[in-house]
């Protein structure tokens, strides 16, 4: 215990000086438990960091009260249908993380349950990701995000395989601007030996030119790392929630967790605010809210701390690059960045190119909205580069630009995944912390779950597991005599909705009666890609609204945008 106190003087002592705060600090079985008061979210953060930083702390909880710290407002119970319920496993959390999971786990004769608190899927950190299937490359060596990323990259051909989701290696392409620049280029390659990563290609001028066409004349050398990989983020949701139905998960919406029973420091059942469900096995895979399931479960030991990125994207008529791509002076510049990669110039599946993410701390894990400074950071750090390094192409234009989104990442203040079953609690499995590269390390982070249950409660094998899932068929990916047999068996085919993406009055329909209906117009979209396109919706939100409308049979000032009580019309006017 002497060690302990000492431990806590010292980070206590560190933080006095480093941030000029004086932080009540304990320390016990490695966890550092921070708390009292301070002048700013700024340096209650940069406190977390600073006892995160000492090598005995294996995480932190940091209690630290400060001017506007958002309190944590539970919902409360609404109904008691859930009440008398029995599952072996509840998943908390819907995210990629969450479905991922319940499909692995769908290989075991078990009763699986997964709750979400929105009305949809996938929509806090996955939805708000990047899509895109990072290298290890960018990990630190050594740590549990390393060994997930690098597992989980090289898993995805066949995830994407087996779930039939859009999946493309378009690489990252790091390219040399000056002779000094083209001596640093081996210290890549040497990187990606040192992260067990696929070895990159070394690519000279004619090499350049097969991958990246159009670059200015005088770069002539550059390094390819071909297994960054990006993917349909929206469908991959849809894709294992669908394959997790039909190897019998049960999913619950608009379902939050209030507590859990623990009886002998075990868990026997959880608290929703549709009822009470008993289970023996939870999996805490709440994403933003990862710390407080464990907080109801009697386990907190690591504090979330939302870190929010903005990105902006452009039009498909604007795609000046196929690759992931970076010159060396910005590759070397997001390696230098303590507690993000960077951000990047991004293409997607669907053609748009994307600039971002931005990184920095804020308050609340809620914190969505876009700002004009995020944007004009972004343009203003990516634009001029693609005009330097690519003058054969169209030059960025603010014009292209047709949305922009943000979304936090759920960190922990040691910068790690957690992957393991509770030390104190029986039944326990925490998935936390899981921010980037979390996407790309998805299928690897379910492994290890699936691993954690089969040694911990030696379930048998469910005999009826199926790992394929088909994708549905889209109208705008058919050649033109596939489209008119199409609309020959179905007129609704042929009502196109979305101009800008050809998505057809059927595909709507189909989304609102799936086996994970869409429920809003922003579900519709996920689904569907009706008003992701140039406009936004402007066009066609109001058919949107009014086929819902008509499906759901309510009324369409009832029909909502997103979540909650996001309604797009307030009232009937005639």
């Amino acid at each position: 215990m002497q060690g302990d106190r000492t431990l806590a003087r010292d980070i206590r002592g560190e933080i006095e000086k480093q941030v000029g705060e004086q932080a009540a600090v304990s320390v016990g079985e490695g966890i550092a438990r921070l708390s009292g008061r301070c002048s700013s979210h700024d340096t209650a953060v940069q406190a977390g960091f600073l006892a995160a930083g000492f090598d005995r702390i294996r995480e932190v909880v940091n209690d630290l009260v400060f001017p506007g710290k958002m309190r944590f407002k539970p919902r409360r119970r609404i109904s008691e249908e859930l009440t008398g319920k029995e599952f072996d496993v509840v998943i908390v959390g819907g995210g990629v993380i969450g479905l991922a999971v319940a499909r692995e786990l769908s290989q075991f004769d078990l009763s699986i349950a997964l709750f979400e608190r929105h009305n949809d899927l996938g929509m806090d950190q996955t939805s708000h990701s990047c899509a895109m299937i990072h290298p290890a490359i960018q990990a630190e060596y050594g740590t549990l995000r390393w060994e997930m990323n690098y597992r989980g990259n090289a898993m995805w051909d066949e995830t994407a395989r087996q779930l039939d989701v859009d999946f493309r290696r378009v690489g990252t392409l790091i390219v040399a601007e000056t002779q000094e620049e083209e001596k640093l280029l081996p210290y890549v390659l040497d990187m990606a030996a040192k992260h067990n990563d696929p070895e990159p290609k070394l690519l000279d001028r004619e090499g350049l030119d097969r991958v990246e066409p159009g670059l200015v004349p005088h770069v002539t050398k550059g390094v390819l790392i071909w297994n960054t990989g990006i993917i349909s983020v929206f469908e991959l949701v849809i894709a294992y929630a669908e394959n997790a139905l039909s190897n019998g998960v049960s999913i619950f919406l608009d379902t939050s967790v209030l507590g859990i029973h623990t009886e002998d420091s075990a868990v026997r059942a959880v608290d929703t605010d549709r009822g009470t469900v008993r289970a023996r096995i939870l999996i805490n895979a709440a994403g933003l809210y990862a710390d407080r399931i464990a907080e109801y479960a009697g386990d907190r030991f690591f504090t979330i701390h939302p870190r929010k990125g903005e990105t902006i994207i452009f039009d498909k008529s604007y795609q000046p690059v196929r690759t992931v791509f970076a010159p060396v002076s910005m590759a070397a510049e997001s390696r230098e960045s303590k507690h993000s990669k960077g951000g990047g110039i991004i293409p997607t599946t669907d053609g748009n190119l994307q600039f971002g993410p931005t990184a920095f701390e804020v308050c609340d894990r809620e914190d969505v909205a876009t700002t004009a400074e995020g944007c004009d950071s972004l343009y203003t750090r990516f634009a001029p580069l693609l005009e330097r390094l690519k003058p054969e192409y169209e030059k960025p234009d603010r014009g292209k630009i047709i949305t922009q989104f943000a979304g936090c990442r759920a960190a922990t203040y040691k910068e790690d995944f957690i992957i393991e079953p509770s030390r104190k609690v029986r039944g326990l499995v925490h998935a936390a912390g899981i921010q980037s590269p979390g996407l790309a390390s998805a299928p690897a982070i379910a492994e290890r779950i699936r691993e954690i249950a089969r040694d911990e409660w030696l379930p048998s094998p469910n005999e009826d597991f199926d790992p394929v899932r088909k994708r549905q068929v889209r109208l705008a990916e058919l050649q033109l005599d596939d489209q008119d047999k199409l609309i020959r068996d179905d007129q609704l085919y042929g009502h196109i909705v979305c101009r800008c993406e050809d998505t057809s009055e059927a595909e709507v329909v189909r989304a609102l009666h799936g086996p994970l209906a869409a429920r809003s117009v922003d579900g519709v979209k996920r689904r569907t890609r009706a008003g992701q396109g140039r406009c936004q919706g402007g066009f066609c939100m109001p058919r949107i609204v009014e086929i819902i409308s008509r499906e759901m049979d309510t009324a369409r000032h009832h029909v909502v945008k997103s979540d909650g009580r996001s309604y797009i019309l307030s009232k009937r006017t005639k």
